[in-house]
């Protein structure tokens, strides 16, 4: 962030190419970011951090520390390792990587961080700040009033138990996915039927109790923290046995992915609504990984109570990056209060001549489009899948028309096309339309603004058998409205396709494959383009097709030797190598 502006925001797994990655320090990204805007570690005034380390903020955990070891739900001698480690990792991290003269770090705690996500670059002068995650230090869901600078907390529920994250990656692991993996969850739970067991235990799993409230019930939800977040054994003779990763779905699974998803979003509405009452505010301000579940955002629009609802693109842990440096600038340092976010592109964007050198470097043949939307409309109307590489990256976990996939979605084979051949990913996994923000009210019921896949909406029944390929099991569509101002040439290429086929509507999906972070660089997506079934590339102004020197499997193979050695040797960025001080761009 340079003098009140967001110059680059990037999250590390795009950069080191380890989807859902863990990382004790992201330095590949820090330098990363640091190159693109052409400074060194030495030039910065201060780094913030999403996590209060200091070991007198640590003394906050012993409250939790005794709840964890009278309720038996943590491993309890990491405790004390966790509060005399914590205090210095952050800046012996920094001097590992970077070498010394590291300017001052000022942590911010986890959930003030994603209120600085949210709040501070909401453009709302006051609002109900609603943070709801796994947890963040201590707390799992935090309430908030804010005034300008002045954040007054409300009330928070905490450890060791009380995560509605938690209580949803454990059924997420129950079904036999992984951390990173509840979007699936989600998805699936369309598909379930009611089931009076399920609802029964979650219900009882998950209390409801007054004032906004929630309490997580040990004996239901069991040690989830110490267990790896799996249930208990006593209670699979209600739930049934855990599904490992492999076997097939059945209707046993939905079920209880449906019932999940209904009481956790009971849950969310309890505490908003509560919350509406205490503020009296009229806008609402949400953030955390829970705050990704646009079924319960879409509840939450509509039956909150409140008038205005802002959820920032990356309300998961990656955008407390973000709200760790406004929160310091706006309301610790007393400084400008950053600019409103208007938009989720933050990353880096390549120029034709970049791209146009990697083409010629690697040998791929390439044709420069002077009218590259009617090019690609034309293409996409004959039914061609598209991959979209264009101006900044997206910041955050939906391609929102700058690195995606995009296809027809007037027929409904085109969903199973796209998931088989391409994505490689679960048949019942839905895709989002893409729709002109001026069209959005003639497709849907419910909605007129939805600009970052956040919320879903009720697809008009007479426009279901139009647009079959992007619509849900339950009619519903997790929809991104494209605007003329936020993004130009997406909105010119959707209105290029209504030309030719009527329809304002484009499938719209991350342009990656199964157990890949969306592509950041060209390189990264001549490799997803060569190694799936995506027909034609659009590159900057270059469109790039497929042939037989490509070596190109349909059946979705990774790209051939040949081009996977072409694209190492021209791939950007290069990982930054340390010196004594400061950083060295190796590019």
């Amino acid at each position: 962030m340079v003098d009140g502006h967001i110059h680059t925001a990037v999250e590390s797994e795009k950069v080191t190419r380890h989807k859902h990655e863990i990382s004790l320090f992201p330095h590949e990204a820090i330098g990363f970011v640091l190159r693109r805007a052409g400074l060194d570690l030495a030039d910065l005034d201060y780094i913030a951090t999403n996590w209060d380390a200091r070991a007198r903020s640590n003394l906050l955990y012993l409250r939790q520390a005794a709840g964890f070891l009278r309720r038996n739900c943590y491993a309890w001698n990491q405790i004390p390792l966790l509060v005399l480690t914590a205090a210095s990792h952050h800046r012996r991290s920094f001097e590992y990587h970077f070498g010394p003269g590291i300017p001052p770090i000022r942590p911010v705690s986890h959930h003030l961080a994603h209120l600085g996500s949210c709040f501070t670059l909401s453009g709302f002068e006051t609002a109900a700040v609603a943070i709801i995650d796994g947890s963040g230090e201590a707390e799992c869901t935090s309430l908030y009033r804010c005034r300008g600078r002045d954040v007054k907390k409300l009330y928070s529920m905490d450890l060791p138990l009380d995560s509605l994250g938690h209580l949803y990656l454990s059924t997420t692991i129950h079904l036999g996915y992984a951390m990173g993996d509840e979007y699936k969850v989600m998805g699936m739970a369309a598909y379930g039927q009611p089931n009076r067991a399920y609802q029964g235990f979650f219900e009882e799993c998950l209390h409801l109790l007054p004032e906004g409230r929630y309490r997580v019930s040990r004996k239901m939800a069991g040690n989830h923290l110490d267990r790896g977040f799996r249930f208990p054994s006593r209670v699979e003779n209600i739930i049934g046995p855990p599904r490992h990763r492999g076997e097939p779905l059945t209707q046993r699974h939905m079920d209880l992915a449906r019932a999940l998803q209904t009481r956790v979003e009971e849950a969310v509405l309890h505490t908003v609504r509560h919350l509406k009452r205490i503020t009296g505010e009229t806008r609402l301000c949400m953030a955390g990984g829970v705050a990704l579940n646009c079924l319960a955002n879409s509840r939450v629009r509509e039956e909150s109570g409140f008038q205005e609802l802002f959820i920032q693109p990356a309300a998961h842990d990656a955008g407390t990056a973000l709200g760790a440096a406004a929160y310091l600038q706006y309301h610790v340092l007393k400084g400008p209060r950053p600019q409103p976010m208007r938009s989720a592109y933050l990353g880096p964007a390549y120029d034709d001549a970049a791209m146009e050198s990697l083409l010629v470097r690697c040998g791929i043949p390439h044709t420069l489009c002077p009218d590259l939307e009617q090019a690609a409309a034309r293409l996409l109307a004959e039914d061609r899948v598209l991959g979209w590489f264009q101006d900044r990256a997206e910041f955050g976990p939906r391609a929102l028309g700058n690195r995606s996939i995009l296809a027809n979605p007037r027929h409904p084979e085109m969903k199973d096309r796209v998931n088989r051949a391409i994505k490689e990913r679960e048949s019942y996994r839905p895709f989002a339309p893409a729709i002109l923000l001026e069209a959005a009210s003639l497709y849907f019921s419910d909605i007129t603004e939805s600009p970052y896949m956040l919320l879903t909406a009720r697809v008009r029944p007479e426009k279901r058998h139009e647009i079959a390929a992007v619509v849900h099991a339950d009619g519903t569509a997790r929809l991104q409205t494209v605007d003329r101002k936020s993004n130009p040439r997406f909105h010119r290429l959707i209105e290029r396709f209504r030309e030719r086929t009527g329809t304002p509507v484009l499938l719209n999906t991350s342009f990656n494959v199964a157990g890949e972070p969306i592509v950041l660089t060209p390189a990264d997506a001549l490799r997803c383009f060569y190694g799936s079934g995506i027909d034609t590339l659009a590159l900057g102004n270059y469109l790039v097709a497929k042939n037989a020197a490509a070596c190109y499997e349909p059946t979705g193979s990774r790209a051939s030797d040949a081009i996977s050695k072409m694209l190492v040797s021209a791939d950007l960025p290069k990982p930054m190598a340390k010196k004594a001080n400061g950083i060295h761009d190796s590019q």
